[in-house]
């Protein structure tokens, strides 16, 4: 009898999707792509020439003012 039982062919079984190297390694390139796009808009904010309150201020005096 034990030699019929091992004789039976078993259900094939479903394949695991392998979700290791591939959607870790996608994880860290988007993580680095983030960080160079996130560091390019940092410094091209900084490039941007901003005025200070007080400069905005005594441009907006008129010039008749002035000694």
């Amino acid at each position: 009898m034990s030699e019929n039982q091992s004789n039976i062919p078993l259900p094939p079984q479903k394949k695991k999707r392998k979700r290791g190297c591939c959607f870790g390694c996608f994880i860290v390139i988007l993580v680095i792509i983030a960080a160079i796009i996130g560091l390019f808009a940092y410094y091209w904010y900084q490039s941007i020439p901003k005025k200070s309150p007080v400069e905005k201020e005594y441009n907006t005096i008129p010039d008749y003012f002035e000694n």
